[in-house]
């Protein structure tokens, strides 16, 4: 049975790269395109993206996307274009403050140093791409939240599901790729109640990732092999919806593994 699936990633190839997220940010959605299902895709606008050399396209229903953020309110929009030489849809959300000014590094200032927003401007994207369903008229069976720029979503389609029941249905899994052992969630940013967290306010975004997901996969690289790490924390310990890919190859990655465990996570959600 086909699917409608909803790729969430900070990076894809060709349009923005800084590790091999952005290889499979593409090559997973393709795969799962190539198996019947509708997929549409994710990610910022980097105000470095070309919007002539990628010909993205305004979206009329998603020029206005209103959400509250950080005690505010805020619109953002997002248009649309497709993988080059594909037809996998992209959608590109625009919010200038957060994502317009970023250098290619997107996580690091050109001195190598990690931004100290990062948790906010993430945070603010994870409760975008949840906002702009209902403008969409589309509701996924499933959304993947690929790294942990797109942690959050799991807790907040629980969170927002009591506003809109179409949430509720939505099903997650949670990619991650790095220990990510310094991004700590600061709820205040996305205007959640402490005591609608109280669990979660020292854990990193990873963890809250596996807790919150219907499904948790933990992709190993040929050199960066961090499920031994993450392992050892309790949520991970303890989580029965949890499992290991390890991936083969450094240039040119086997990425079936990761696919035959992600068809196994969707036929069971």
């Amino acid at each position: 049975m086909t699917k409608k699936i909803f790729y969430i990633t900070s990076e894809m190839e060709p349009f923005a790269s800084t590790s091999s997220l952005s290889d499979y940010s593409s090559e997973v959605p393709l795969n799962l395109q190539s198996k019947g299902n509708d997929v549409r895709c994710l990610m910022p606008k980097y105000g470095f993206i070309s919007e002539r050399k990628y010909i993205l396209r305004e979206v009329i229903r998603l020029k206005e996307i209103f959400l509250n953020f950080d005690d505010s309110e805020l619109v953002c929009s997002a248009k649309s274009a497709f993988l080059p030489k594909s037809r996998l849809q992209v959608y590109f959300l625009e919010e200038k403050g957060f994502f317009g000014e970023l250098n290619n590094l997107l996580y690091k200032s050109k001195n190598g140093r990690f931004l100290t927003d990062n948790d906010k401007r993430f945070a603010f994207y994870c409760l975008a791409s949840i906002k702009m369903l209902p403008n969409l008229f589309w509701y996924p069976n499933i959304i993947i939240c690929n790294g942990w720029t797109s942690a959050l979503i799991p807790l907040l389609l629980n969170v927002l599901s009591k506003e809109n029941k179409a949430f509720a249905k939505i099903k997650s899994i949670y990619l991650t790729n790095s220990l990510n052992e310094d991004i700590v969630f600061d709820s205040k940013n996305i205007g959640l109640q402490d005591e609608t967290i109280s669990s979660i306010k020292s854990l990193n975004l990873n963890q809250i990732g596996c807790m919150f997901a219907d499904k948790t996969i933990i992709v190993n690289g040929e050199r960066s092999k961090i499920s031994s790490r993450l392992m050892k924390l309790k949520i991970f310990k303890d989580s029965k919806k949890c499992s290991i890919v390890d991936l083969s190859g450094d240039d040119e990655a086997d990425y079936s593994p990761l696919f035959d465990k992600i068809d196994r996570a969707i036929k069971v959600l």
